[in-house]
């Protein structure tokens, strides 16, 4: 057996055994994200919170970077079938296994802190029911940052990113990006700055925490926060492990999550923030979409929605009670 076999082995033997939970109940957490993303942070943040209200009864083990072999789409699955008792996931990185996960990515529908806030008030209850069908709970989301542009020549309007060769992230942003007139481009991340010195490629469409740290500044000269989607992150833990606890551990648990997910939220919001004035301080021009591109975006990312209740039928009565509430 391998080390990281072992470890799986224990954990699960000690979160699912007996029906009751024991004095030393070890669980681990897999997160895809390296340990300095605030994510990753937040969620040692939250493994100390439980392991000091418990009085060291649950102790959450975080390993970050994948370490422990499962990948970013394995996730669901894996908390499913307890190989691991919690893990923080992209959600639309699960979208393999549920595909109503996908939906964050869709252009126009979520933007912002607040608009994500009374996503997840409609959204809960389906959201609830997926995880408990993938026997799993949600304990906390908290959100990513919002895409925007990185270019060398200025982007406000929808004439500016007519023919703009853009490196896309996904599936959806490269369909969005061309509904919006660009050329995107399928190129992996490591090739970007060698594509974009040689003028084979125009930016890439990423997040400010990216692009910071990737130092997109040094071969970039403008961004523009679109703002076109956001993604969250949730931790979710096995329904048989969390089962296995004490009704007590339970309700603390419970209660340090909605205690700390606002907590969360901000570190995310500040990440933006920061990683924006980073962008400024090495020289970079930030720029705001105006009347026709943002038109430009609320008809591409509409098209969008319907073709993907097409193939999700269950998300179209839920995107118009969301759309009702925030008037979309």
């Amino acid at each position: 057996m391998t080390f990281t076999r072992t470890i799986f082995a224990a954990g699960t033997a000690l979160a699912l055994s007996g029906g009751v939970a024991s004095a030393q109940t070890q669980w681990v957490l897999s997160t895809a994200w390296g340990a300095n993303n605030f994510h990753v942070e937040s969620a040692v943040a939250f493994a100390d919170a439980v392991r000091e209200a418990t009085d060291g009864s649950v102790d959450i083990t975080v390993h970050p970077s994948g370490e422990l072999g499962v990948g970013a789409t394995e996730k669901l699955s894996s908390v499913e079938n307890g190989i691991i008792q919690m893990a923080d996931m992209l959600l639309f990185l699960q979208a393999g296994e549920a595909p109503f996960l996908g939906i964050d990515t869709l252009p126009y529908l979520i933007q912002g802190q607040d608009e994500m806030k009374t996503w997840l008030d409609v959204a809960g209850p389906t959201y609830d029911a997926i995880f408990a069908e993938h026997n799993q709970k949600v304990l906390y989301y908290v959100p990513w940052p919002s895409p925007g542009i990185y270019t060398r020549q200025a982007v406000v309007s929808a004439d500016d990113i007519a023919g703009q060769r853009i490196r896309a992230f996904n599936a959806t942003s490269f369909e969005f990006l061309e509904r919006l007139g660009a050329a995107p481009v399928e190129l992996p991340f490591g090739e970007l700055a060698a594509a974009v010195a040689a003028g084979t490629v125009d930016g890439a469409a990423t997040s400010t925490s990216t692009g910071a740290n990737s130092k997109l500044y040094q071969f970039t000269d403008h961004f523009n926060p679109l703002n076109w989607s956001m993604s969250p992150d949730a931790v979710t833990v096995n329904l048989d492990a969390w089962n296995a606890l004490t009704d007590e551990e339970r309700a603390t648990i419970e209660a340090l999550a909605d205690e700390m997910e606002a907590e969360f939220w901000a570190v995310s919001a500040a990440e933006d923030q920061a990683k924006t004035a980073i962008l400024v301080e090495n020289g970079m021009t930030v720029s705001t979409a105006d009347d026709s591109l943002t038109a430009k975006m609320a008809e591409a990312g509409k098209a969008m929605w319907a073709d993907f209740f097409a193939k999700v039928p269950e998300a179209e009565a839920v995107v118009d009670a969301y759309a009702a509430e925030v008037g979309k």
